[in-house]
């Protein structure tokens, strides 16, 4: 009496997983019901405390009598440029500027000290 395994579906084998499923879906409701009820009780934080108007009207007027801090704007008009440039006498405070080729030629010298320092792996 023997029942060997067949091509269709095992009808008594499903229903038994059906009804384990079944039961676990309880349980894990069940579960989830008490936890609910209890814990969530303990966890609730405390209320903030409501901020009356009055207490936030004597804020707004403290905020209104303190000072304020001067802000310096360091913007000077084309004219005052160009007067400044005009009073210093010329060329004295300021070094000269390097020509287009010297800075041409310094950068081609660099340029190849680079190459040497990633020749020899040191970058």
């Amino acid at each position: 009496n023997i029942k060997l395994g067949g091509l269709g579906p095992d009808y008594e084998a499903i229903k038994e997983k059906v009804k384990k499923l079944k039961l676990q879906k309880e349980y894990s409701r069940q579960i989830k019901e008490y936890n609910m009820n209890n814990i969530t009780v303990l966890q609730r934080l405390p209320e903030k405390p409501q901020v009356s108007s009055v207490t936030r009207q004597k804020a707004l007027e403290y905020a209104k009598k303190i000072p304020r801090p001067k802000t310096f704007v360091m913007k000077q008009s084309d004219q005052e440029v160009k007067e400044v440039l005009a009073q210093a006498p010329a060329g004295s405070s300021f070094p000269p500027l390097p020509s287009l080729e010297s800075l041409w030629n310094r950068h081609k010298k660099e340029k190849e000290l680079v190459a040497a320092f990633k020749a020899l792996h040191i970058l």
